[in-house]
């Protein structure tokens, strides 16, 4: 156990430096670009994710599995035949899908029905050939549990990205001129990641181009690759939908593309925080826990998951009291956007359920069910678009944030029950976990909350928003500590030691 933690701890390291590099730089390009163009980038990235998933989602999972399996019993040769196979496997789909967007660009006009959209997402082309490289080398890395250079290839990464797109952006007035000159910049940060992944994997490792492992890997990545592609379905679909179904209850088609820009690119990003301890667990896990199923070390992976389970637990419930009590003033303060940051207030239940989402998803992985985690995803995407089709007439914009709250607490009780299935002796309690922290979540959020508005009418927004969170986040880690229901002690211990 102390290995893991020690690698969560490098790797968290690494998330969070380039979390806030990255909440920098959109803070910056949301005000660089407008909502409106933060909206266009947003459903160009949405599409090009589709082709991307089909490279950058299974094929990496699958080699860093595969990797760890082989080297585990010392099988180098299989381990260097897996990355060659995984690269050949990952070039073949970025050319066919770089094709496919280029020779049907006329379709996309029509589908797309915005010209901007369209040129956006032939500009990004050249980002797929990269990232396919990229995914593979890095999925290698990981694999080897290289969790250090991986964190490290991150923040070079957002460093690269942020530098190219202040120069490019520098003295650039037309709105649509600097969102296609990000989207270069990307391209820019793309290739650089690439270099740099695979000098560092040459440095130590050989690659092999031999048969072998095609079958291995594609009955392994086929059914993470549909989750993920899934999701990117999902993700366009849902900026497609949600301004088709703002424009039928009386938005302008600008409101509609703003409305769009500022929840996915603006609020949701912020759910996404607690992931830079939380995806570090489940980057971590997913080659620790192939490792022990190779051995058979069944209670390692019991105490593995469910120490991993408590500490993202812990970690979601502290945001939430403080996205309820300085929501508002966090959308202020980061992107001098009111509207997201209430939003950011009406969505901040749904942390807990996108955390406990990316966690069990990676543990299904790792114990070789990917196929029921793709079944639970289906499940849970059918519930967000339903749930947005009865929502969004009676409560608008809004219904985005409840609509993901659903669909995430739907996928992470689906893939929990087929964990414990899986693991019989596994004992979480998740619920009785979780009803012990809404108990103190109220108090908490009150307490920030009314502290908040005192110190809005005396105060700044910045430090009225540090005082009211930081009383909210201060009140739920006392009560954590007085009602015994997570060990603080251990937590902070492990912190210090690592």
């Amino acid at each position: 156990m102390k290995s893991i933690f020690k690698a969560v701890a490098v790797v968290t390291i690494f998330t969070m430096i380039t979390r806030c590099l990255g909440f920098f730089f959109r803070i910056f390009l949301s005000r660089k670009i407008g909502a409106e163009g933060l909206g266009l980038y947003q459903m160009a990235t949405s599409i090009l994710g589709v082709f991307m998933t089909l490279i950058a989602s299974g094929l990496p999972l699958t080699t860093a599995k595969l990797v760890s399996k082989y080297e585990t019993n010392n099988e180098l040769k299989k381990r260097n035949r897996v990355v060659g196979s995984a690269l050949v496997i990952a070039l073949a789909l970025a050319a066919i899908s770089s094709l496919v967007i280029i020779l049907l660009k006329s379709v996309w006009n029509i589908v797309l029905a915005d010209n901007r959209v369209v040129e956006l997402i032939i500009i990004l082309v050249p980002s797929i050939i990269f990232s396919a490289v990229y995914a593979i080398f890095r999925g290698a890395l990981w694999g080897q549990n290289d969790f250090f250079n991986c964190g490290l290839t991150e923040l070079i990464e957002q460093i690269v990205r942020f530098v190219v797109t202040i120069i490019m952006l520098h003295n650039v007035v037309d709105l649509f001129v600097a969102t296609k000159y990000s989207a270069i910049a990307f391209n820019i940060t793309c290739l650089v990641s690439a270099l740099i992944t695979i000098i560092i994997y040459f440095s130590r490792a050989k690659i092999n181009f031999g048969f072998g492992e095609y079958k291995n890997i594609f009955k392994s990545a086929m059914p993470i690759t549909g989750v993920r592609l899934a999701n990117s379905f999902v993700q366009p679909l849902t900026t497609l939908i949600i301004p088709a179904l703002l424009i039928s209850i009386g938005y302008s088609t600008a409101d509609a593309t703003s409305s769009v820009g500022i929840i996915m690119g603006m609020t949701f990003p912020m759910l996404y925080v607690p992931m830079a301890v939380i995806g570090s667990i489940s980057m971590v896990l997913i080659p620790t826990i192939s490792s022990m199923m190779t051995k058979s070390d069944y209670p390692s992976i019991h105490n593995n998951v469910k120490k991993s389970v408590d500490v993202s637990i812990f970690v979601s419930m502290l945001f939430i009291p403080i996205y309820i009590a300085v929501g508002d003033l966090i959308g202020v303060v980061l992107y001098d956007n009111l509207m997201s940051g209430v939003l950011l207030q009406v969505a901040s239940l749904a942390v807990l359920p996108i955390s406990l989402t990316n966690l069990s998803g990676s543990i299904l992985n790792a114990l070789n069910l990917e196929v029921k985690s793709f079944i639970n995803y289906l499940i849970g995407s059918v519930v967000l678009f339903a749930s947005l089709f009865v929502l969004t007439p009676l409560i608008g914009v809004n219904s985005v944030c409840i609509a993901y709250f659903i669909s995430m607490t739907t996928i992470s009780t689906l893939n929990f029950k087929r964990i414990k299935k899986a693991l019989p002796d596994l004992n979480l309690n998740i619920f009785k976990t979780i009803k012990n922290y809404i108990l103190i979540l109220i108090p908490s959020s009150l307490l920030g909350l009314f502290t908040a508005n005192i110190f809005k009418a005396l105060l700044n927004p910045f430090f009225a928003c540090i005082i009211g969170g930081g009383i909210s986040g201060l009140c739920m880690l006392i009560l954590t500590k007085i009602f015994n229901i997570y060990s603080l002690n251990t937590f902070f211990k492990l912190l210090k030691r690592k």
